[in-house]
């Protein structure tokens, strides 16, 4: 009970946020996009190994790329050393409604990224926060109806998907948008 009331409050003020932020929105494929914003849920090594290996692909690529993980088991902070590339937040770094209030957090909700790709596959409010404030041009996420003020392009994981499968539906979907080889 007391979980959903910090839920139902936390949605209420990320709503009245959103009303006083303002983003220049602008479709971008892979292929054009310079800076890159990863958001993903961590949980676990394998997890990590993914997003680590999916980022190092667009870094290969010649892209700037800022992930930003939520670890939510405090022992595995000490497991995961920050890159240079990578920062993570936990719970202690969250108010009383959700809202991450962290530096970090902060600086990646500010820094406009041609794309913000969230990771995230189930429904998580700090990083909800984090997705519909962020300042970067297209905001790549999860489908929900509740996710449509995060993102300009969802993927829909109506079927069960592997971590693996949905980066392979984000990289699929943002190679095709925009892309002016395929036009006729």
């Amino acid at each position: 009970m007391f979980y959903k009331l910090r839920t139902i409050a936390g949605n209420y003020f990320l709503k009245e946020e959103l009303l006083k932020t303002g983003r220049e929105r602008k479709i971008t494929n892979l292929k054009d996009a310079k800076k890159i914003g990863v958001l993903y849920t961590l949980d676990d090594v394998p997890e990590y190994e993914i997003v680590s290996e999916f980022v190092s692909r667009l870094q290969h690529d010649h892209k700037e790329v800022k992930a930003l993980g939520f670890v939510k088991n405090k022992n595995l902070v000490s497991r995961f050393l920050p890159k240079l590339s990578y920062d993570f937040f936990s719970k202690k770094d969250l108010n009383w409604f959700f809202k991450p209030f962290h530096s970090k957090v902060k600086d990646f909700i500010e820094k406009e990224f041609d794309i913000l790709i969230d990771l995230t596959m189930k429904d998580s409010l700090p990083l909800k926060f984090i997705s519909a404030l962020s300042m970067a041009h297209c905001r790549v996420g999860r489908y929900s109806e509740a996710n449509r003020v995060c993102y300009d392009i969802m993927i829909d994981l109506t079927k069960p998907m592997t971590l693996n499968e949905y980066i392979l539906q984000i990289i699929h979907y943002l190679t095709v948008i925009n892309n002016e080889e395929r036009r006729y």
